[in-house]
């Protein structure tokens, strides 16, 4: 097979390993005020940005099971299960746009960091206002029509996420060298 399969598959186990590590450890980054943000989102956006459809499958596919395994009694109720995959669902569909924006709007513009960090910050907006959360209120509501979950209330809760996630991402794009932003998958 060629290499470039293999790069991507990588970055997806080491993604959803580093997913699956933190969660299960229940490590959060503080932001204040009783907010913080847990850092599996920071993972989610890089493998899509660095390693394409693939590892955007890859990470949420080991990332699901390995919940699945490790925390298998949670999984009793069948609303339970619908739920965690519309969860599934809408960031498959969430990180492939990061991926399409990236590969095609900002990683040709790496090496303007104004613009390339401007980018992805309204990248990162794109995934969690327009794809995201309105996915998420829609597949969560077909789920589980009690849940009642609304635009204008996930908006809220998520906007600490969303400058958290955004921040820290800008931070460790800038830091990285221009050779480090090259999308590895193509």
């Amino acid at each position: 097979m060629k290499r470039t399969i293999w790069v991507p598959v990588m970055i997806g186990v080491v993604s959803a390993a580093l997913i699956l590590v933190v969660s299960e450890v229940k490590f959060v980054i503080p932001l204040g005020n009783n907010y913080s943000i847990g850092i599996g989102e920071i993972f989610n956006t890089f493998s899509a940005a660095l390693g394409g459809p693939i590892a955007v499958i890859i990470t949420l596919l080991v990332t699901s099971i390995g919940h699945f395994l490790l925390n298998s009694n949670l999984y009793t109720d069948r609303q339970f299960f619908f739920i965690v995959l519309a969860d599934a669902i809408v960031h498959i569909g969430a990180m492939l746009v990061v991926t399409i924006i990236y590969y095609r709007v900002l990683y040709p513009q790496a090496r303007k960091i104004g613009l390339f960090v401007t980018g992805w910050w309204v990248t990162i907006g794109v995934y969690y206002y327009l794809i995201l959360l309105p996915l998420q209120v829609v597949l969560l509501n077909f789920a589980d029509p009690g849940f009642g979950a609304t635009y204008p209330s996930f908006a809220r809760i998520f906007l600490p996420e969303f400058i958290g996630t955004a921040t820290i991402t800008t931070l460790i794009w800038f830091a990285a060298p221009i050779r480090y932003r090259r999308p590895l998958w193509c």
